[in-house]
C-alpha cells in the first residue's frame, strides 16, 4: 500500500505564527521590565538632575555612616541663584542646577550626593585616613566642594556665577540621617547668614553651630574702595535705592569691609547686589538699604557685565 508523502509546507504556517507570538511576547516583557525599570529609577532620583532625591539618600547614607571611619553629612544650598532665574529665565536655571549636579557627582570629596529641592542639594563624606585623623579632616573636602561649584558656567551667551553656603554635621552613633541633615541644614543658614562658606555643627543637643571662614582666594584690599563708615556717613549725601538701576557697578560695605559688587534689582527702599565674598573669587547675593552701598568708578572683571566694562572704565 501506497503512503502518501505529506505535501511541502503543511505544518509551516502554525510554526511561524507561534514564532511571531513568541516574539511579540518576548518584546511585550522586555518592553514591562524597561517600564519598571524606569518607574524604580524615578522613585530614587530626581529628574532634572539624575542625581539621588532625599528618600534614596535617606536609604543608602546610613550604611556609609556605619563603616566606623569619620564622615559628615553636608547640605549645600546656592547662593545667587533666584537673580539667574529671574534675569534669564528657568530654563538657564534648570541648566545651572544641571551642571552643578555634575560638578557634585564628579566631585571626589564626596560619596554620595544628592537634590534635597530647589537648589539645596546632600552629600556624604567619609574621612580617606581612618586613623589619627584630625577634628577637621573634612575641610579639604568641603573646600574643593565649593570651589568646583564656584568655577564660571557659560549659559546664555555669558558666564554665570553662583557659589555655595555649607553646613557640616559630623556623623555620631546612634544619630539618624535624618536629624545629621536637620543638624547640617542649621548649619548651612549659619553659613549663609553670615555671609557664605561654611559652618560645622559644634556639640551635639546644641542649635548653634559653629562658623568656620572660608574665602575661595586670599583676602585682597582693594585700593580705591571707601573708607568711610557707612554708619556714620551723613544720610543727607546717601544715594537713593531707587536710583539704582540693574548692572550698575558699586562699592558694598559687608563684613567691617567695602566689597565690588552689582545691583542686580533695586526699589525705592532697599537694593538687591551680587558681590564678592571676602575679596575673592566666591559672590553672595544680598538685599541691604542705600547706606550699604555707593557707586563704584572701577573695572571688576568678574562681577561687571561685559558690555558695561568700557562705559565704568570711561
Amino acid at each position: 500500500m501506497e503512503v502518501l508523502s505529506p505535501a511541502v509546507g503543511t505544518g509551516t504556517r502554525p510554526q511561524r505564527n507561534r514564532e511571531a507570538e513568541l516574539a511579540r511576547l518576548q518584546a511585550q516583557v522586555a518592553r514591562l521590565e524597561a517600564e519598571r525599570a524606569a518607574l524604580q529609577w524615578a522613585v530614587g532620583h530626581d529628574e532634572l538632575t539624575g542625581l539621588a532625591n532625599r528618600g534614596l539618600f535617606c536609604s543608602l547614607a546610613p550604611p556609609l555612616l556605619r563603616t566606623g571611619q569619620p564622615a559628615v553629612v553636608i547640605v549645600l544650598d546656592l547662593n545667587g541663584f533666584k537673580p539667574i532665574n529671574d534675569r534669564w529665565g528657568h530654563d538657564v536655571g534648570d541648566c545651572v542646577l544641571q551642571t552643578v549636579a555634575r560638578r557634585l557627582a564628579g566631585c571626589t570629596a564626596c560619596d554620595l550626593v544628592a537634590r534635597l529641592s530647589g537648589d539645596e542639594f546632600t552629600g556624604v563624606s567619609t574621612s580617606p585616613t581612618p586613623d589619627c585623623c584630625p577634628v577637621t579632616w573634612w575641610r579639604p573636602a568641603v573646600s574643593a566642594l565649593v570651589t568646583a561649584i564656584a568655577e564660571p558656567i557659560p549659559l546664555a551667551g555669558e558666564l554665570v556665577r553662583v557659589t555655595g553656603s555649607v553646613g557640616v554635621a559630623p556623623a555620631q552613633d546612634g544619630v539618624p540621617i535624618d536629624e545629621l541633615l536637620r543638624r547640617a541644614d542649621l548649619a548651612m543658614y549659619r553659613a549663609k547668614a553670615t555671609g557664605g562658606g561654611f559652618a560645622t555643627w559644634c556639640e551635639a543637643g546644641t542649635d548653634r553651630p559653629r562658623t568656620v571662614e572660608f574665602t575661595l582666594a586670599p583676602l585682597v584690599q582693594h585700593a580705591t574702595a571707601p573708607t568711610v563708615d557707612p554708619q556714620r556717613r551723613d544720610p543727607a549725601g546717601v544715594a537713593p535705592a531707587g536710583s539704582y538701576r540693574r548692572d550698575d557697578p558699586v562699592w558694598v560695605y559687608r563684613d567691617g569691609a567695602w566689597r565690588p559688587g552689582v545691583v542686580e534689582n533695586a526699589s525705592g527702599r532697599a537694593v538687591l547686589v551680587t558681590y564678592r565674598h571676602a575679596g575673592g573669587t566666591g559672590t553672595v547675593v544680598d538685599t541691604m538699604t542705600a547706606e550699604y552701598v555707593v557707586a563704584r568708578a572701577a573695572v571688576d572683571p568678574q562681577l561687571d557685565r561685559r558690555e558695561l566694562a568700557p562705559r565704568i572704565a570711561a
